[in-house]
């Protein structure tokens, strides 16, 4: 499921500022503005996703709750205005874990976040987001690009037994900002990050639990510096041991990082790669990724005062 949902890519509120964590984007040779045609190309995505969600008034966001079960999507097709800042609820009320894929509704919108009972997660846009039984997920999104777009659950059998629907976008694209669409060949992650994903033995990853929290005035990420090999499958647990929320942003190393997914205890979320992770108070998210780069990277936690406070360190990959 991970590879077919991946294969398109191949062809990231906690921070000091709530975006995707992409650069503004500069239209050049390979990228257009304002796109005239309804829906988004193959191997083409919204890349300036950030502008619109620092533009964006989130206090005027809608709701839309789409139930996902035995099988089916409730409602099955979901209108959405472009331009318009949406809270997905997506709520499995079903007994068996369930899949929201939308690849192309997804690299036509502006993601904010995804964000649940015990965390937060940032990326440049989702490929697929699966909610475990009883569980619910919040996608903050902004539609950009008009279009029907198709959405399902990718899980063996869920489509054929009917768990397929549509998400259409009305009206036309914001021209305040310009939407700027650029090619997965040329996103700021590892391009053949779902090939080294698929080969890898994960039945051999090593695991690395970081904790973070707070020592009085101090806070701390536990350990501090990090030690990971080039080529090796990890798993990060982030382990909050505190009383307040912490982030974990490692700018630097995560777009050199092939990413698998993120899961918690409510859900996993995969994406081209990380922009940012943030856990709430005695909860724990894990990352699975393959350190690509060797060099050493910062990892911080930027909430307001934390780094200050001492919550950063460092993340070094051998060859």
């Amino acid at each position: 499921m991970l590879g077919a949902a991946l294969a398109v890519l191949a062809a990231g509120a906690c921070g000091s500022s709530d975006t995707t964590g992409s650069d503004v984007a500069t239209p050049s040779a390979n990228q257009t503005t304002n796109p005239t045609a309804a829906g988004i190309a193959d191997g083409k995505y919204v890349e300036n996703g950030a502008e619109f969600v620092d533009a964006a008034d989130w206090d005027t966001r809608a709701t839309v709750r789409i139930e996902m079960g035995e099988m089916f999507f409730t409602p099955k097709n979901v209108t959405l205005a472009a331009g318009k800042p949406y809270v997905l609820e997506l709520v499995n009320t079903g007994k068996v874990k369930h899949e929201f894929a939308a690849g192309a509704f997804f690299r036509s919108a502006a993601t904010r976040k995804m964000e649940n009972a015990g965390a937060e997660v940032k990326a440049p846009f989702f490929t697929e987001i699966e909610v475990f039984a009883g569980k619910t997920v919040e996608l903050f999104v902004i539609p950009v690009l008009p279009g029907t777009f198709e959405m399902l659950c990718e899980i063996a059998g869920h489509r054929e037994a009917g768990m397929e629907g549509s998400i259409t976008v009305t009206g036309t694209a914001p021209a305040v900002p310009a939407p700027v669409v650029g090619d997965l060949t040329a996103g700021k992650w590892i391009q053949n990050g779902p090939a080294l994903v698929e080969a890898a033995n994960w039945d051999a990853k090593k695991t690395i639990r970081v904790e973070a929290g707070e020592n009085g005035a101090k806070m701390f990420f536990e350990p501090k510096n990090l030690t990971m090999k080039a080529g090796t499958p990890y798993v990060l647990e982030l382990v909050n041991v505190g009383k307040v929320k912490h982030e974990y942003t490692a700018a630097e190393f995560f777009p050199t990082a092939a990413f698998r997914k993120a899961e918690d205890a409510i859900g996993e979320y995969k994406a081209p790669r990380l922009n940012e992770a943030e856990v709430l108070p005695g909860k724990q998210l894990d990352l699975y990724l393959i350190p690509t780069k060797a060099g050493t990277f910062e990892i911080v936690c930027e909430i307001e005062g934390h780094r200050a406070a001492g919550m950063f360190g460092t993340i070094t990959v051998l060859p």
